[in-house]
């Protein structure tokens, strides 16, 4: 049984997107940690990925596995951990990158942090549109609470840069593709709510920004809803210090929800 399972969910449309995953994947045979096995899920790619998987050298174990039809990434990412069989789970998108020391400065933080559920590192963000993204991870504490995520927004920056045990994603229902991309900042909201996460103050992982990140096809309306749900949920069981400071940031997505409607609406 390997100790920790990379989940890689791959859309492999283009000669671009070939490249992305061929760097994608050589930084994970590039790991100093081998105790591992690659599940790759593959969205229903036009693009067979096998023969460029299998040209790559010294990757661990390897198992493919093909959605019949286009599930998108929070799914496809749901798929993988039930596939798992590491209890520790790394996130690694097709499209970002990896430094050697990944994953074993992770499973080495997770191992001094017996409490904790989930580890994240700092990112490098690179590519064409590197500049549209300035997130100053210097302020991170070494461990953010529930209040500190809803107050800065999701630092996190990627899921390739989270190690988490597998059965807190069970815990928490896994990722919930209702979201259009937060997905991934509803499942840390939601660990949170049963275990600490740690932060490493490393860039130990490189995301990279580009013109077809899903991060910008966003219905910022549909996930204004769906997190101000779960931070009234966190609210009304919260001590009431918490509560009165959190309620500046219901009251912010509550006017966001007015202006999201509005601009949804708005011809172009």
């Amino acid at each position: 049984m390997p100790r920790v399972s990379i989940i890689v969910p791959v859309y492999c449309a283009s000669g671009e997107h070939e490249d992305f995953l061929r760097e994608t994947l050589c930084s994970v045979a590039a790991q100093s940690f081998r105790d591992c096995e690659l599940v790759i899920v593959d969205d229903c790619s036009p693009i067979d990925i096998r023969p460029l998987v299998n040209s790559v050298a010294d990757l661990p174990t390897v198992r493919i596995l093909r959605n019949q039809t286009n599930l998108r990434h929070a799914k496809s990412r749901n798929v993988g951990i039930k596939a798992a069989e590491g209890q520790l789970i790394a996130f690694l998108d097709h499209d970002d990158i990896w430094l050697p020391e990944k994953l074993a400065r992770q499973v080495e933080t997770l191992e001094a942090n017996p409490d904790a559920g989930m580890v994240f590192c700092d990112m490098e963000v690179f590519g064409p549109d590197a500049g549209r993204l300035r997130i100053d991870q210097r302020i991170i504490p070494e461990r953010p609470d529930f209040y500190w995520f809803v107050r800065h927004g999701n630092f996190t920056i990627s899921a390739s840069a989270v190690m988490a045990k597998r059965r807190y994603l069970l815990d928490i229902g896994l990722f919930d593709s209702r979201y259009s991309t937060c997905d991934d900042f509803d499942a840390w909201l939601k660990m949170l709510l049963v275990a600490p996460i740690v932060h490493i103050p490393e860039k130990l992982a490189k995301y990279r920004l580009h013109g077809a990140n899903t991060s910008f096809a966003v219905d910022r309306l549909n996930d204004n809803k769906l997190l101000t749900a779960l931070i009234w949920k966190y609210w009304k069981t919260a001590p009431l210090a918490t509560r009165l400071r959190l309620l500046p940031r219901l009251a912010r997505k509550l006017v966001g929800r007015v202006y999201f409607a509005i601009e949804q609406r708005r011809p172009f």
